[in-house]
């Protein structure tokens, strides 16, 4: 009897905090939507700094995803335009770091990558890292879906190769068992490339080191992690670099021609 007792009460208890839990969420989704509402309507109304703070809001929420990305990098593009001196407060910085954050949740965003482009014309992106041959099509192949897209694409090819498996050991038919075998070959050598494309975009969503420059202007690269060290570099606003490491304020990077310095990290933000 005790036991029944005591294993009701534990079951009230997790019912309890489950409805507290779910109560949470449900504000925090009222809200995200208000402020994604709010955003929106700011933008229209050409009130881009409202509409910047409304749209972070959302991000900080933890309802970010490429559409959001998307229109707050707009909206901090507009808002640098705006400006006595245009992109005088980093806004060119975060529209580019925000462009990058939508086309790594959504490579085929087309608007994204076409206003991208535009953004960096407006900065000395060059030094930014380049990537080469290969690793440009790898991320053009890997890119047309999303982590998402591919884990689905692979459970389907893995379905379909034991599928075609199965009618292989049971067909009586010597053309249909090669075709569904050579088939099955086909599928299983598909279903591991589209397995390596969901753990790479994954992993490069999950573990970036690659930074963009968002501080006003430009900024100074000094030789080592101190304000009083030697300038070797001043990179404006929106150029990406690799960190390399960090070490108290100071984060170690890499241009694309292989120089290295210190930049203070408060200067930088990760993708």
């Amino acid at each position: 009897m005790y036991i029944y007792k005591g294993f009701f009460r534990v079951l009230m208890l997790v019912v309890a905090l489950l409805g507290v839990d779910l109560c949470y969420g449900s504000d925090h989704t009222g809200e995200a939507e208000n402020e994604w509402q709010r955003g929106l309507d700011a933008y229209s109304a050409k009130e881009y700094q409202v509409a910047c703070d409304a749209l972070e809001h959302v991000a900080q929420l933890g309802y970010a995803n490429a559409e959001l990305y998307y229109n707050l990098a707009n909206a901090y593009f507009k808002l640098g335009e705006q400006q006595e001196i245009p992109f005088s407060n980093g806004e060119l910085g975060r529209a580019i770091l925000n462009y990058r954050r939508a086309l790594r949740l959504d490579p085929t965003m087309e608007d994204a990558r076409y206003n991208l482009d535009i953004a960096i014309d407006y900065t000395n992106d060059a030094e930014s890292l380049p990537e080469g041959v290969l690793s440009s099509m790898w991320s053009t192949i890997s890119g047309i879906m999303s982590s998402n897209g591919w884990a689905t694409l692979s459970v389907i090819l893995f379905v379909t190769t034991l599928c075609l498996m199965l009618l292989y050991l049971l067909s009586q038919h010597i053309i249909l068992r090669k075709i569904s075998f050579f088939v099955a070959i086909a599928s299983l050598f598909l279903f591991v490339f589209s397995t390596i494309f969901s753990l790479s975009q994954r992993s490069l969503l999950e573990d970036s080191k690659t930074s963009v420059v968002i501080s006003s202007d430009v900024v100074s690269v000094h030789a080592s992690p101190d304000y009083s060290s030697k300038v070797i570099r001043q990179p404006s606003q929106g150029v990406t670099v690799e960190i390399l490491r960090e070490h108290g304020d100071w984060s170690e990077i890499c241009f694309a021609d292989g120089e290295k310095g210190w930049i203070a990290t408060k200067s930088i933000e990760r993708l």
